[in-house]
């Protein structure tokens, strides 16, 4: 067994996923049971592109193990990279009541439920995250929450922020305009001065 993990540690040191995961593998045939090992075949997996699969290795370790925060994570991250954002929202959803103060998955709840135009839940994971990092993402997301509710102090609070803060401009302007793999871009319908 010690051998199989020096040559899974070196293929996954290599990125050599397809190795990483023959070696994953032949550990489960000895221990089937074991969380640990459906969760690392789903990251190998989902490292590979291959986020089906990934999708049911991370069920696998979340039915031997309920509270896997790497598992619950990830699943809703598989999810949201195949651009299933309804079932990614309900996923960081559940992952945020299971870990509220993790600021990873409440911005990526954040930003899908902006995506999706849900602005109330948006907000609601806005403002938690902010008691966790007070940075331009909250104050941008939060913004474009309460203009989707209608709401005039959303794009009120933006402008005297860049009125007040010319340093943050910068990062709210490459916050506005950035998209990443694996991440819903935020939605700039506000016109800022």
């Amino acid at each position: 067994m010690e051998e199989i993990l020096e040559k899974l540690e070196a293929a996954i040191a290599q990125e050599d996923w397809a190795v990483a995961e023959k070696y994953i593998l032949l550990m489960l045939e000895e221990d089937e049971t074991n969380p640990s090992l459906w969760y690392n075949l789903g990251l190998v997996r989902r490292r590979a592109g291959n986020n089906v699969q990934a999708l049911e290795n991370f069920e696998k370790t979340l039915d031997l193990n309920p509270q896997h925060k790497g598992a619950m994570f990830e699943r809703a991250a598989a999810c949201l990279d195949m651009e299933d954002f309804t079932a990614a929202l309900n996923d960081f959803a559940e992952f945020t009541a299971a870990y509220p103060d993790d600021s990873d998955g409440l911005l990526n709840l954040a930003r899908i439920a902006l995506h999706m135009e849900v602005p109330d839940l948006a907000l609601q994971a806005f403002q938690k995250r902010a008691e966790l990092e007070n940075d331009a993402e909250n104050i941008l997301g939060a913004a474009e929450a309460m203009q989707m509710q209608g709401n005039d102090e959303g794009i009120n609070m933006l402008r005297r922020l860049f009125a007040n803060n010319p340093p943050v401009r910068p990062e709210l302007l490459k916050i506005m305009s950035q998209g990443s793999f694996g991440r819903v871009p935020l939605n700039s319908k506000a016109v800022l001065p």
